[in-house]
């Protein structure tokens, strides 16, 4: 993403708007291009050399923000390593060990660098001899050399790019811009319509991948309105809760027909500002549908699930199921009993703030279903009082559901 000095916006008494570039235009493309190039040229080459040739192409000043922002983004799909014969530190060890001994044999004399090298190569290939060790490289004068500063970061090579053509790039800066505003977003408010069952699944499953606060009214033939809790929710995790909300939006792009509108505290100031997109302003996605978005202990729990002898099959292709129009259930995991067919939905309340635990539970009393497993955190802090009457079962857990417990649940509920 882009970091807060190169966020371009402007500034009304109540909006705020990124200053979105057009993608079609030629000194932008060619722009893009030449940054590429760039890039792509200094694969294999050091660190500093790459950051030798962008300081000659990039300017200085806010008329550069644009050149800045795209080589920022560049700069974050790069991968450096270390690449020498021998680990760095032990290297540096060495040489310097023989340059002191090199010294005290001629005081007066200057170090003849080749020889102590030479001295340095020769002790590393007894080493390697006795010990059956293996190093990276022939140990000549230039690979020792270039080896001895290696794990510094200006000498580390870069590995790896992954880059696009230009019209990636410019997409994935103007996504980025409206990304940079709502990292400081207390409040976004969505509307989707027109998506298939699949998309609106993706979408939600994204949204608990994030572990989003939400809040959700309409259907799947009408569309759904989805109220998100910003930062301001979870004080202790402000940073990353925005960084969470920002990683959510290109998700959202991949919609056909959707509306965005986000309440911002901008500047030192933490001005209130509003923030409203849409899907007719060009922005695009700038990566595939990834179906699913499943997360670790997720995927563990159907492992661990999957190993106990239950006469249940878990998984966590869900579908959606619609509350009456007052919101609806994204099940985490679909269980089903192989000889009678039941099958019973699991939902758990983990990262949640307490305000909208509470508004979820209200609502699971007067429309959950019956064959519903409510796993809740007791990080949550919610009392007895909040889970009565909730269709089903409703399962407690400290740290993450455990499957021999979900198992006992489904069991009675079979009953």
């Amino acid at each position: 993403m882009l970091t807060a000095d190169l966020i371009q916006v402007r500034i009304g008494k109540k909006k705020i708007e990124p200053r979105f570039i057009a993608t079609d235009n030629e000194e932008s493309v060619g722009l893009a291009g030449s940054l590429l190039e760039i890039f792509q040229e200094n694969v294999g080459k050091k660190k500093r050399d790459l950051d030798a040739d962008l300081a000659d192409f990039l300017g200085t000043g806010t008329e550069f923000l644009l050149h800045r922002g795209l080589a920022k983004l560049l700069s974050d799909r790069c991968e450096f390593e270390t690449r020498a014969v021998i680990e760095p530190v032990d290297l540096r060890r060495k040489v310097f060990l023989a340059a002191a001994a090199a010294y005290r044999e001629g005081l007066s004399k200057d170090i003849d660098r080749e020889a102590v090298y030479q001295n340095v190569g020769d002790d590393i290939e007894a080493e390697i001899v006795s010990d059956g060790l293996e190093i990276d490289g022939e140990l000549d004068f230039e690979n020792l050399e270039n080896g001895l500063y290696a794990d510094l970061k200006d000498e580390q090579v870069l590995a790896k790019f992954e880059g696009g053509d230009a019209a990636w790039l410019l997409d994935r800066y103007n996504v980025a811009l409206a990304q940079g505003v709502l990292f400081r977003a207390t409040e976004m408010f969505i509307e989707v319509r027109g998506e298939s069952a699949q998309s609106y699944r993706e979408l939600f499953r994204r949204m608990k991948f994030f572990r989003l606060l939400f809040e959700v009214e309409g259907t799947a033939e009408v569309g759904y309105r989805i109220r998100l809790d910003g930062p301001a929710s979870v004080l202790k995790s402000a940073h990353r809760y925005g960084l969470q909300m920002a990683s959510f939006l290109p998700g959202l792009l991949h919609c056909e027909s959707w509306e965005l509108r986000a309440e911002v505290l901008w500047g030192p100031r933490k001005a209130r500002r509003v923030l409203e997109l849409d899907s007719t302003m060009g922005l695009r996605p700038y990566s595939h549908r990834r179906g699913q978005w499943i997360p670790d202990e997720v995927a563990w729990f159907e492992e661990q699930f999957d190993k106990i002898k239950s006469g249940w099959t878990v998984s966590s292709e869900t579908e959606l199921v619609d509350l009456g129009g007052q919101g609806i259930l994204i099940p985490d995991y679909v269980f089903e009993h192989a000889e009678s067919g039941t099958r019973a939905h699991m939902e758990v309340l983990g990262f949640w703030r307490r305000g909208a635990a509470r508004s979820r539970l209200e609502l699971l009393k007067e429309r959950g279903p019956e064959n519903l497993i409510l796993a809740v955190s007791k990080e949550l802090h919610v009392g007895d009082e909040d889970l009565d009457d909730i269709p089903g079962q409703v399962y407690v857990f400290r740290s993450s559901p455990v499957a021999r417990e979900v198992r006992k649940l489904l069991d009675a509920l079979l009953a």
